[in-house]
């Protein structure tokens, strides 16, 4: 084993000794115990940087320094936590040749030291995005590229900041005893189960528009596709209030409703549905459009002269290779039906959904009442989506095998 450089050991005996005399110096800052850590600790950190002196460059070096340097002002100086100063130089020391390594470091101390209280909900996306920024470069994109992909990150990090913050406000105890509460439960369900039946009548009608606008090509396409597009421009409350003017209980047709047929739209479980079909309509439409605009025409008519007829062809061809396309709207559809509020609060109120039982709770006794049950439908709503979105995999073998094929 190679000894170190006589120069080296000087700076170990003079490092030790002047931690040692700052310890023994009448009315000191630090004490004694904890200096005499500090000083192993400054031991190790030196030892290391004699192999950063011995196999790097300039640059390197001055960068070792100056991670020191930054450490000892920022956490011994700034905030005086002498013990956590000790334990970070230990681990930036252990880390520094592993670049990889040293870039979660330098997150977990942006995290945890500079941007507290918010720590955690800090250092998972932050981790997150230079994982993705990692294998990303890997790939030998262009630095502009790669520049673009990470402001972007970031920006969508502070985006979903609030929801991550909110996400562990309550603990778990507290979440299950809302969950508790029949109230709640009753509007999670009407939640979900609204959402879901809105989202099978979209699929029903909206699938073969989808397939229809991408497979024609008429005079005013563009003005139908833009039809498409009307309820995502118009505010859930303009939504709510053109149902009760067409629904509503003094409305024709809602008295017509009530009188001949004996149902009521308007306040009933009927038309949550309503509004919601009308606010995620396009979400599904749209995206199975361009699921099968990805299918070539011309499979189709191969299937056609294998004597398939259209409705044929596009139930056993071109609906399975749009199908990824399409589930994907169902699920975009399906998350803009349970966040719907606007609409929902103004025609059908009543059964309560989970988003007004989150308004009713903050309007009566504030956020601290309000706050679980949102976590709580937020919790439900990712756990769905992350099923939703693995469901593909649960699609038949064959239906999978023919993608890969074409």
């Amino acid at each position: 084993m190679k000894l170190p450089r006589p120069s080296t050991i000087v700076a170990l005996i003079a490092l030790a000794l002047v931690h040692l005399a700052v310890g023994l110096l009448p009315g000191r800052p630090i004490a004694l115990p904890t200096n005499v850590v500090l000083a192993a600790a400054n031991l190790y950190v030196l030892y290391c940087a004699q192999f950063v002196l011995r196999g790097g460059s300039s640059a390197r070096v001055g960068l070792f320094a100056l991670g020191y340097f930054v450490l000892f002002l920022l956490v011994l100086v700034l905030l005086d936590r002498q013990s956590l100063f000790i334990l970070l130089i230990v681990v930036y020391a252990s880390v520094f040749h592993v670049p990889y390594l040293l870039g979660y470091f330098a997150i977990f101390v942006l995290s945890f030291v500079v941007l507290q209280p918010y720590g955690f909900e800090s250092f998972l996306p932050l981790a997150l995005v230079y994982a993705a920024l990692w294998q990303a470069r890997k790939s030998r994109v262009p630095p502009f590229v790669l520049g673009c992909f990470a402001v972007g990150l970031v920006a969508l990090v502070l985006v979903l900041f609030p929801l991550l913050h909110l996400s562990i406000q309550d603990s778990p105890r507290t979440l299950g005893y809302v969950l508790e509460r029949e109230d709640v439960q009753r509007a999670i369900w009407t939640s979900v189960a609204s959402s879901t039946v809105a989202t099978v009548i979209v699929a029903l009608w909206g699938v073969p528009l989808a397939y229809a606008l991408a497979r024609l090509d008429f005079r005013g396409k563009g003005v139908v596709e833009t039809f498409v597009d009307v309820p995502i421009l118009v505010p859930q409350s303009v939504v709510g209030v053109a149902l009760l003017t067409l629904l509503g209980p003094g409305s024709p047709l809602g008295q017509m409703l009530q009188e001949r047929l004996g149902l009521t739209v308007a306040g009933r479980f009927a038309g949550v549905v309503l509004a919601q079909v009308f606010v995620s309509c396009p979400f599904l439409i749209k995206t199975a459009m361009t699921a099968f605009e990805g299918v070539p025409a011309h499979l189709e008519s191969a299937a056609r002269t294998l004597g398939a007829t259209p409705r044929s062809a596009f139930l056993r061809v071109t609906l399975p290779l749009a199908s990824r396309g399409v589930l994907v709207g169902m699920i975009l559809a399906w998350a803009r039906a349970i966040s719907e509020f606007g609409s929902i609060i103004l025609f059908a109120s009543s059964p309560v959904t989970a988003p007004i039982l989150v308004h009713t709770e903050f309007v009566k006794a504030g956020i601290s009442e309000s706050r679980p049950i949102a976590v709580l439908l937020l919790v439900i709503c990712l756990w769905i989506f992350v099923m939703l979105q693995f469901g593909q995999s649960l699609m038949p073998a064959a239906l999978r095998r023919r993608e890969e094929r074409l």
